[in-house]
């Protein structure tokens, strides 16, 4: 069927019109075209500017197991409503103003690829959505498979926040270094001895640091979190310790309760510990001694009940070798080292991770993004100097970025870390001859401009072409 004046003819009908004249254009040509449409053996729709189905071929109806008069004429909106479509591949061009594809299962137990392609005119408006639907039969077998992996995926992400049978909130430990972490750290919840955390930056020592609290016996009881380098030199020994009135200028007449005090029965996590000044490190150790302490301005002393886990990006050995760092303070806080290697010494957690984050991003912002198998090779190949923590942040940076529904490698920022000396085009695309590679190309480009730029005119400015070569560019097959 075709909708053609706002009305819906059988193919023969217009068929006719052409051919009595009724309708002013080449006929042999029009004729020719609508029989390529009508009688291929892909499905083939058009919708229009305002997101109206306008045509549906023969195969079509064979393919989905409906009437044409079911969908011409309808918005694909309503379609998706009635259940006719699970989602239009045509709403997501009019959305992204690019190329989309799809795969769409039927209540006829077939599964379609749909492919949808948008047609601009001279303003850089989509006048049309030409969508081509196939029948492949490997479809089916590669969607069962998928829903094989990602069943196998469930329950491996499961397997991975388990170990010991205490479910590890936040952590992926499918290295051997991390099992090896994890295991240290659920032996250390099970006294109370001090507890030091070293790693470079962003490799989880605060998670690592609540991980122990809460598998502790003090797990119900508060966990204090203070950044040694955070906060000012003078102000750090009253935050600690505490002060009684009067203790110096500016003090509060009621005096302040320090954090060890506030944390009394629980934990407190002294993060940063490397940057605790010279000249306070001599109180902490004799704290850490007797459990004792005296506000500042106080003479009496006062027993405290908190456990201590410390951590530091700083080689802390180096300090004390160059006076930076008390020698017998640091061996008062090694009495349970925990070294957290960086994710490039670990790399078979990168995968996982990224899968544990993209959950999480998409759960955040109410998303179902996916990522293609070539994105992950990469992440996993990157050396994240800044660890999880800049791995967490890429992620959601791709995802919040991304207007297409599974993640590719164009959809990575040029500029991040990660893709510096990757080849744009992916291994699985080979073998292409050179022009082909180098439309491929040209392709992603347009559709980055097309993207930031919102239409022909702008992208054209920012590609340095023309508004006409550009529209070409875009409509050419």
């Amino acid at each position: 069927m075709v909708r053609f004046n706002d009305k819906i003819y059988e193919f023969e009908e217009i068929e006719r019109k052409v051919l009595a004249g009724e309708i002013e254009e080449d006929k042999e040509f029009i004729i020719e075209a609508l029989r390529s449409c009508f009688f291929t053996e892909d499905g083939m729709t058009t919708v229009d500017e305002q997101g109206i189905t306008i045509m549906a071929n023969e195969a079509h109806s064979q393919i989905m197991g409906i009437d044409s008069e079911d969908i011409v004429g309808k918005p694909t909106t309503d379609l998706v409503t009635e259940g006719i479509f699970q989602k239009s591949a045509s709403a997501l061009v009019f959305e992204s103003k690019q190329k989309e594809s799809i795969t769409q299962n039927l209540s006829n137990g077939k599964t379609i690829l749909v492919t949808a392609k948008p047609i601009f005119d001279e303003n850089g408006e989509i006048k049309r959505v030409i969508n081509t639907l196939r029948d492949v039969p490997i479809l089916n077998a590669l969607y069962e498979e998928q829903i094989r992996q990602e069943a196998l995926l469930d329950t491996y992400r499961s397997e991975l926040f388990k170990h010991n049978n205490i479910a590890h909130k936040g952590l992926v430990a499918e290295s051997v270094a991390m099992r090896g972490v994890l295991g240290i750290a659920e032996r250390a919840a099970m006294n109370d001895s001090i507890v030091l955390i070293l790693g470079e930056s962003g490799v989880g020592k605060g998670v690592i640091a609540r991980l122990i609290h809460e598998m502790s016996k003090r797990g119900n009881e508060p966990m204090i979190s203070i950044n040694c380098g955070a906060i000012p030199e003078h102000l750090l020994e009253s935050e600690l310790f505490g002060y009684v009135p009067g203790a110096f200028t500016g003090a509060s007449k009621d005096g302040k309760m320090g954090l060890f005090e506030a944390a009394d029965k629980g934990v407190v996590f002294l993060d940063e510990i490397g940057e605790l000044p010279i000249n306070l490190q001599p109180k902490l150790l004799s704290f850490l001694e007797t459990g004792e302490l005296m506000r500042i301005g106080s003479t009496k002393a006062k027993k405290v009940d908190c456990r201590i886990i410390a951590a530091t990006n700083r080689d802390l050995k180096d300090m004390v070798s160059r006076n930076e760092f008390r020698e017998d303070l640091y061996y008062r806080l090694s009495v349970i080292p925990i070294y957290i290697p960086p994710l490039r010494e670990r790399r078979e957690d990168i995968i996982p991770l990224t899968i544990t984050f993209l959950k999480e991003v998409n759960e955040k912002n109410g998303l179902n993004k996916t990522m293609k198998q070539e994105v992950l090779e990469v992440l996993k190949q990157a050396d994240w100097d800044g660890n999880v923590r800049e791995l967490r942040n890429a992620i959601e940076r791709y995802v919040v970025l991304s207007l297409k529904q599974e993640i590719s490698l164009a959809d990575l920022p040029r500029e991040d870390a990660v893709m510096k000396g990757k080849e744009i085009v992916s291994v699985e695309k080979l073998p292409m001859s050179l022009p082909s590679v180098i439309q491929e190309i040209e392709d992603e480009y347009i559709a980055l401009a097309m993207r930031k730029g919102g239409s022909i005119r702008k992208a054209a400015k920012l590609l340095g072409l023309s508004p006409t070569t550009l529209f070409r560019k875009i409509n050419r097959e």
